[in-house]
């Protein structure tokens, strides 16, 4: 339905007469289009029976007898469209066909895309996400074989940030995966600093001293990282004297680890040369101990 007579909008009236003048037009256009709809015969039963009953509504002195063609017509006015449903076959849908207008049909417009507008996605979709977060939790569990280290080392971009109870797993597990990492985004120009600062933190044992003698083969490491790092060794050897057994095992370990960097001129034993000193003495009955103190006493003089 398509109305031919504008909207009847007079400025020097309320919005409310307005409103009402044109919801009265409209209720006028849609009963004459029911009533021109109803002297068609072909139009639906169920049909005509929902515009006999809504012109009745409308407009309840209106005859609508000579527009009926039966007596289930006849018998619409003074009842409710329920029971006038009811009296219908079954087979019939009580239903009608909603008047809508005509949607206007709009031509696209596209406009160029600019190339400063397309972004480089921060995520390589090439790759399987779920993969690198699988491999990257099995290192903190178990060690993996080279070419599940290989792959990690491959996935792994700059922006991935792991926290310090991550980073103890893998290098409890997988010591090489995590020295390889450092070096990669040491070599790409990172800040490896705040891996360097977990590794002071983390304990001391014989993964992390395998680290850090593989990273001083890989990257010069700061003066001030491996005098903190060996006072951190020196202090975990006095934590475990309780435990002889297990004493003399940590004062080994610590003992040949300084002396591998001294004698691969990676570490300068002058820095800290009285903490070294006092620990070589408080251990000289440990033979590792007593070497680490020749080592330490010639790497000194002949500075």
């Amino acid at each position: 339905m398509q109305a031919n007579t504008k909207v009847p909008v007079d400025i020097h009236k309320t919005l409310e007469d307005n409103f009402k003048a044109i919801k009265e037009q409209g209720i006028n256009e849609i009963c004459n289009f029911m009533l021109s709809s109803l002297r068609e015969q072909d139009l639906p039963q169920y049909i005509r029976l929902q515009y006999l009953y809504n012109v009745h509504q409308i407009n309840q002195k209106m005859s609508l007898t000579e527009l009926c063609n039966n007596q289930l017509e006849l018998n619409i006015y003074g009842q409710d469209l329920d029971q006038l449903l009811n009296q219908m076959d079954t087979s019939l849908i009580p239903s009608c066909e909603y008047l809508r207008p005509i949607p206007q049909i709009l031509t696209p417009q596209w406009e160029e895309i600019s190339p400063q507008f397309i972004h480089q996605p921060i995520w390589d979709y090439n790759i399987n996400p779920f993969l690198f977060r699988f491999l990257l939790a099995q290192a903190q569990s178990s060690k993996l074989p080279p070419q599940d280290q290989q792959m990690i080392l491959t996935l792994f971009k700059s922006e991935y940030k792991i926290d310090i109870t991550q980073f103890n797993n893998l290098v409890e597990h997988n010591p090489q995966l995590v020295s390889d990492i450092i070096t990669k985004l040491h070599q790409s120009g990172v800040n490896v600093h705040e891996y360097l600062d977990f590794l002071i933190q983390i304990k001391v044992t014989i993964q992390t001293l395998e680290l850090v003698n593989q990273l001083t083969k890989n990257i010069t490491l700061p003066d001030q990282f491996l005098n903190m790092f060996i006072t951190r060794c020196i202090v975990t050897c006095e934590e475990v004297k309780q435990n002889q057994q297990q004493l003399a095992r940590q004062v080994r370990l610590v003992s040949v680890f300084i002396k591998t960097l001294i004698k691969q001129k990676t570490f300068n034993p002058k820095k800290i040369y009285v903490e070294l000193q006092g620990f070589c003495l408080e251990f000289s009955s440990i033979q590792e101990a007593t070497q680490l103190f020749k080592a330490i006493k010639n790497a000194v003089q002949e500075q």
